[in-house]
């Protein structure tokens, strides 16, 4: 299937395009950002759909729409949110207004974590000042982890996340109640294997610079609605060529640059650039002809790290925040999605998440939506038995960002003149999140963009 816009915009690079392989979402980005330098762009993705591992559908029992993963935003995802804007659908998120985070503890009961609208870092401090997760000796441990953030620090290249809380003396309740659940959030891994450098750059970014930017931004749609279908319009109207059920075999290079793209279906395009916006494990392979640069194999051997998401329908809408993380429970965050989405059905619709999901990605349905129910009743009491379900593994939902995996991390940049990378694995800073991966494609449409100019002056 193909999406390609009837009448294009003139481009005096267009006679060999940017080839841009894979449809999610940096490859989305990519595309995006080229258009818009007026570069001409061709993109095959293999899936019949676009959107990666960021997409949605309509579940035929109920009719509401659901996402094969819950994802949640900050404000300060600049890259993220300009994109949107872009493409016309920054309007469909959900900012909150100050930045709160609702947390129920198995004895304290519901606690919340809020962000007075006061400059850096005085916001934090008075965040961790008031918050009655913690007892007092605690607060006074997360404000000294708080100093360490903002000081600069030794290198934290070999360093875990629960390295860094021991050289900051954080207790044992704290990383339970505190630093668990935020570094669940935010890298998909437990603080005992996720690397302390990319933890400690999101959260400077986050919690350091305003204080609007640790604001959740929660999509009110479909993940497909919000980034995929938007999108795909654009590049319509903008003259790019879309192509799913397109999958690419072969890179062709001539001399020291590639020449063009080989499909698996024997077509061959021609191209000035491409961006290789896969998965790391099938970026090693599609690139392993032209690229000898063994780190780049490396990396494709990192393993991934699953999420599963069980959206459950009950008679009663028993739930009355928007969204809420559990400690110390198997389910870590339940979100109400008739209150997020709006959605006009009868009953309560709720998707809990486990992430770094590996003791569970093997479970039965029935095993998972059990347990699932069980930590709902930890949390509203009385729940009854779900009228509906559905459950969904993303077993490849992020690569798994240890101190390793981020020292394989690639460049945008390879070997090869006009050869990029993109994808939220690339060496980004960031853990793997849609920010990671919509950065990743605006900086190798930047570079591509560069290497087509080059070649038209030379």
């Amino acid at each position: 299937m193909s999406h390609t816009a009837p009448h294009s915009t003139p481009s005096r690079f267009s006679d060999r395009p940017v080839v841009v392989i894979g449809g999610g979402l940096s490859g989305l980005a990519a595309a995006v950002e080229l258009t818009v330098q007026h570069i001409p762009v061709v993109l095959y993705e293999q899936k019949p759909k676009l959107g990666g591992r960021a997409y949605s559908f309509t579940d035929e029992t109920t009719g509401d729409v659901i996402d094969n993963g819950q994802h949640v935003l900050i404000a300060g995802y600049e890259h993220t949110m300009r994109f949107l804007e872009r493409i016309g659908t920054r309007h469909l998120l959900f900012v909150q207004d100050q930045p709160i985070l609702y947390l129920h503890h198995p004895a304290r009961g519901l606690c919340e974590f809020r962000l007075p609208t006061l400059v850096p870092p005085f916001h934090l401090i008075a965040g961790i000042l008031s918050t009655n997760l913690l007892g007092f000796p605690d607060k006074l441990r997360l404000l000294r982890a708080g100093l360490a953030l903002q000081r600069s620090s030794a290198p934290l290249n070999d360093a875990t996340i629960e390295d860094w809380l021991e050289a900051n003396g954080q207790s044992e309740e704290l990383k339970r109640v505190f630093w668990e659940p935020l570094a669940i959030s935010i890298m998909n891994e437990h603080i005992a294997h996720a690397s302390a450098k990319v933890f400690v750059h999101a959260l400077r970014h986050a919690f350091l610079a305003a204080w609007k930017n640790a604001a959740l931004a929660i999509p009110r749609v479909g993940l497909s609605d919000l980034y995929v279908d938007a999108a795909l319009r654009f590049l319509s109207s903008h003259g790019a060529a879309v192509h799913s059920n397109s999958s690419v075999a072969q890179l062709r290079a001539e001399g020291n640059r590639l020449h063009s793209v080989r499909l698996r279906d024997g077509r061959e395009s021609v191209c000035s650039a491409v961006i290789l916006a896969v998965p790391h494990y099938e970026a090693s392979e599609l690139a392993r002809e032209v690229l000898p640069d063994e780190t780049l194999h490396r990396i494709g051997a990192v393993p991934n790290t699953p999420i599963v998401s069980i959206h459950l329908w009950f008679e009663e809408d028993f739930m009355k925040l928007d969204f809420v993380g559990l400690v110390e429970r198997r389910v870590q965050w339940v979100f109400n999605k008739r209150r997020i989405a709006r959605e006009s059905g009868k009953g309560g619709h709720v998707t809990c998440v486990i992430s770094d999901a590996d003791p569970f990605v093997s479970m039965s349905n029935d095993q998972l939506i059990r347990l699932a129910v069980e930590d709902l009743r930890t949390l509203h009491g009385r729940v009854s038995e779900p009228t509906h379900a559905v459950v969904i593994r993303e077993k490849r939902a992020t690569f798994s960002c240890t101190p390793d995996a981020e020292r394989l991390r690639p460049s945008h940049q390879t070997s090869l003149p006009n050869l990029f990378l993109a994808g939220d694995w690339t060496n980004t800073g960031l853990p793997a999140t849609i920010e990671s991966a919509i950065l990743s494609g605006e900086r190798c449409a930047h570079l591509a963009a560069g290497c087509v100019r080059a070649q038209h002056v030379g």
